[in-house]
């Protein structure tokens, strides 16, 4: 194992049980997982899943409660939706092809056409009364393909897991509908992940067109690019002067559809500086006219200016959580942390009190697996408590810890130590109780109040129990 400060962000999902790595052996067939899984497509293991569907739940209730229809769409799909789409011309390199009973599909490399077939769906069905701006989300799978030596880890993968909406605005709505995205990403990135976005520590990077090579690289006309180009910089301006977040324009940078701001997280760790690209919105007028949707809506609402915006407020999921393992040393939000609660007996050697302490901590495991939580019960002792500590801090990291020994037992308190994630240290908070149902209590309020920033985005916090005793 790479030492704690050379330790990369796949060592710490390895610790956490978050995902297997691909050089790891297999027992008996002793082969890599890779080998099994396949370069570039991420095994999430037991730690990974409760985080995974934590962070799922409270995506989805929050762009529901934001207006958005919440969707899924297939993995794969005929190769006509993306001939139409325009993937197939300017993207196929990047996609999985294949024949079944003499019809070409693709595995999704974007969840867009899909997304557009929707609102197409709504409108023959609903006409005008088809709200605009139209908003789907989805937690989309996609697969594109990398060269095998560019896979690394969880930051560079084949099959990943976008935050991924859709938004079909009209023109006039379009720079309006850019800054309430953005306010949707500092939310998210805050509340949940606690990372502050602001001028010192995230900066937004205005991909524009090469001019010179629009209708080769790019698609559409330079009438449709100017336009574009103006209402997104025109929302980076609002950003910019709002928050006072650099706003730096790359020409040449732009998707092949349309110009679009990347949202980059800057960090400076040990003297060295780091980037890490968090969410993006994309501005796309040429998907509206391959679907024909300028058509559709002049039929249906009497407009024809509309755009498409693609966002994800996170990326890739995988990336995201990569990047952020990286940043915060292995260290995740209560929400998403695999193992929420450590319960750690302080056992004596002395029979009788150490029965007493067992019965304590496994009952406060059970009490909080009925609440929801994820627990681990872990043995240590008076001497090996220390070393105990270190091993648990550099692989399981519970959140919470909780020491249960003769002491705390015969005066009825728990020694709790809550990690601050801003602070990154452990905090201390003494419990009283006076029963284990009691204590339980006071714990579930403890972690309540971490739940709370969640709660207010999603209305309620994702509860995934889980017994992690053997993860100790």
């Amino acid at each position: 194992m790479a030492a704690a400060h050379d330790k990369t962000h796949m060592d710490y999902a390895y610790e956490l049980d978050i995902a297997v790595k691909p050089d790891a052996r297999t027992p008996i067939f002793n082969k890599e997982y890779g080998s099994f899984s396949g370069a570039g497509v991420p095994l999430f293991s037991l730690g990974g899943g409760p985080l995974r569907y934590a962070l799922y739940e409270v995506l989805v209730k929050f762009h529901a409660r934001r207006g958005y229809y919440v969707v899924e769409t297939p993995i794969i799909a005929s190769t006509e939706l993306f001939r139409i789409s325009g993937h197939l011309e300017f993207y196929r390199e990047n996609m999985y092809i294949f024949n079944i009973e003499d019809h070409e599909f693709a595995v999704k490399p974007m969840n867009c056409p899909y997304h557009i077939l929707l609102f197409m769906n709504q409108v023959a069905k609903y006409r005008s009364k088809t709200p605009l701006p139209f908003k789907v989300f989805e937690i989309g799978r996609v697969h594109r393909y990398e060269p095998s030596g560019s896979v690394y880890g969880l930051l560079r993968v084949r099959g990943f897991t976008q935050d991924d909406a859709h938004i079909i605005t009209p023109g006039e709505k379009a720079v309006e509908t850019v800054y309430r995205v953005f306010e949707e990403m500092k939310l998210v990135l805050e509340k949940i992940f606690k990372i502050k976005v602001g001028p010192e520590t995230f900066r937004v990077r205005l991909s524009m067109a090469d001019r010179s090579k629009i209708g080769e690289e790019y698609m559409g006309t330079l009438q449709e690019w100017v336009g574009a180009e103006s209402a997104l910089e025109e929302a980076a301006k609002i950003i910019r002067e709002s928050h006072g977040i650099e706003i730096v324009k790359l020409e040449g940078e732009a998707a092949f559809y349309g110009p679009k701001l990347d949202f980059i997280m800057v960090v400076e760790e040990a003297g060295v500086r780091k980037e890490w690209q968090m969410g993006t919105i994309q501005f796309d007028f040429n998907l509206p006219r391959r679907f024909k949707l300028y058509q559709l809506t002049r039929e249906s609402h009497g407009i024809e200016d509309v755009y498409i915006i693609h966002r994800a407020l996170l990326g890739s999921i995988e990336r995201f959580l990569g990047a952020y393992l990286e940043h915060r040393k292995g260290r995740l939000p209560f929400v998403l942390a695999p193992l929420q609660f450590a319960v750690v007996k302080v056992l004596t050697g002395d029979e009788s009190i150490d029965k007493e302490i067992e019965s304590v901590a496994e009952s406060l495991k059970g009490k909080l697996l009925e609440r929801g939580f994820r627990v681990a019960v872990m043995d240590s002792s008076k001497t090996g408590l220390s070393g105990d500590v270190k091993r648990m801090e550099s692989t399981v990291k519970p959140y919470i810890a909780v020491f249960v020994g003769a002491r705390e037992v015969s005066e009825g308190k728990l020694d709790v130590r809550p990690f601050n994630l801003e602070a990154m240290k452990r905090d201390r908070v003494v419990i009283e109780y006076m029963s284990v149902e009691e204590a339980a209590s006071m714990l579930e309020k403890l972690a309540a109040e971490l739940e709370k920033p969640v709660a207010e985005l999603a209305g309620q916090a994702p509860r995934i129990p889980g017994d992690y005793t053997h993860m100790v």
